[in-house]
């Protein structure tokens, strides 16, 4: 039926690939998935315009296919060929405060494909795609908790509610509650950490909290990306051991930022000690959380500019440690996952490989 219609001339012979692909999508119900979302930025009397309308607007069709083929050519450098790429556009208003919408969307949704890290085969071209989306949408949930500007995307009526999966859309708004947690903290302590950097001989080259924000964020993927697709060894990391560290880090991040207690036993002393020497050599992913501890040592009182903002981060990782778990299991550079029958999961992971379907969505299916 598919291959049937996309055959057919007249009367659609002359519609771009974009209006193809909206009519084909109106036909054929389009698949809950991450998917490009491009941000168009446009005048404010436009944003009351229904979502064909503003589909069908000359400014605004201009814009979508600028962004999708930019778009592209990330798809040839990860050699994923499809006809239509699937996208959700974004429609932002051009003002003060959505240009800073803007920028904040995009520097963090474009983190993963400016992270230097380079897939070395086609499951991991489609991973760090699927990446890229995910980020993307983080991008817009976070600008939209800071700014405002549009209903939550992510609640039901919002713009992601129908086209993102249920999984994504619960997983963003957890990672959206660490993200405020963190930004919060990084502008609360700015002062802070550019004398703590200064007094170490540490340039400190960030303008504005966002900047420091944007660079932890790409800090956290590089290592991510090294745990998961750049494992090249035949064992991949068992997720209850990833899942036992995270545990871990939450307490010895608890522990490293405030006084150590008397009552720690010689074990949990080398602990910490082992983690703060690990924070010394993470860059700005640890120099953060070191000046954090720094002033709170310093002083020995409670800093109530700075303490709730803490707690409130500590408390949003340990909520959303689960997603710091890959989805996948890596060996050998390949993706691994466990199936599920019925109510049975399989005990070992099988080799999973990524398709593109028909509508241009990058699809998971195990070989």
């Amino acid at each position: 039926m598919f291959k049937y219609y996309l055959s057919l001339s007249y009367p659609y012979e002359d519609l771009s690939d974009i209006e193809l692909q909206t009519l084909v999508e109106r036909f054929f119900q389009p698949s809950e998935a991450l998917q490009e979302l491009p941000l168009i930025v446009i005048p404010e009397y436009l944003l009351s315009l229904s979502v064909e309308m503003k589909q069908q607007h000359p400014f605004i069709k201009q814009a979508i296919q600028e962004w999708l083929e930019y778009a592209r050519k990330d798809d040839e450098c990860l050699r994923i060929e499809r006809r239509w790429i699937p996208h959700t556009p974004v429609y932002i208003p051009n003002t003060s405060k959505g240009k800073q919408f803007f920028k904040i969307a995009k520097a963090i949704g474009e983190i993963p494909l400016t992270a230097s890290v380079l897939p070395k085969n086609q499951n991991q071209g489609y991973w760090l795609k699927t990446l890229n989306y995910f980020w993307q949408a983080r991008g817009v949930v976070l600008a939209q908790q800071m700014l405002g500007l549009m209903e939550d995307p992510l609640e039901k009526g919002g713009i992601f509610s129908n086209r993102l999966p249920l999984t994504s859309l619960n997983n963003l708004k957890l990672i959206r509650e660490l993200d405020i947690a963190c930004f919060q903290v990084l502008a609360r302590g700015q002062r802070i950490i550019q004398q703590w950097a200064a007094q170490n001989e540490i340039t400190y080259p960030f303008s504005k909290p966002l900047e420091l924000f944007v660079e932890i964020l790409k800090q956290d993927f590089l290592v991510t990306w090294q745990l998961g697709p750049c494992n090249r060894s035949w064992q991949w990391i068992p997720k209850q051991k990833q899942r036992d560290y995270l545990v871990t880090r939450a307490y010895l991040l608890r522990e490293g930022i405030w006084q150590e207690s008397l009552f720690d036993s010689a074990y949990d002393c080398k602990r910490k000690q082992e983690y703060l020497e690990y924070l010394q050599g993470a860059g700005w992913n640890g120099y953060w959380i070191l000046a954090m501890r720094s002033q709170m040592q310093r002083t020995g009182k409670y800093n109530k500019h700075l303490e709730p903002y803490l707690e409130a981060y500590l408390n949003a990782f340990i909520e959303s440690k689960e997603l710091c778990v890959d989805e996948f299991d890596w060996r050998s550079g390949q993706p691994y996952k466990k199936r599920v029958n019925g109510q049975q999961i399989t005990n070992s992971p099988g080799q999973v490989q990524g398709i593109v379907d028909s509508l241009g969505y990058i699809q998971w299916c195990w070989t």
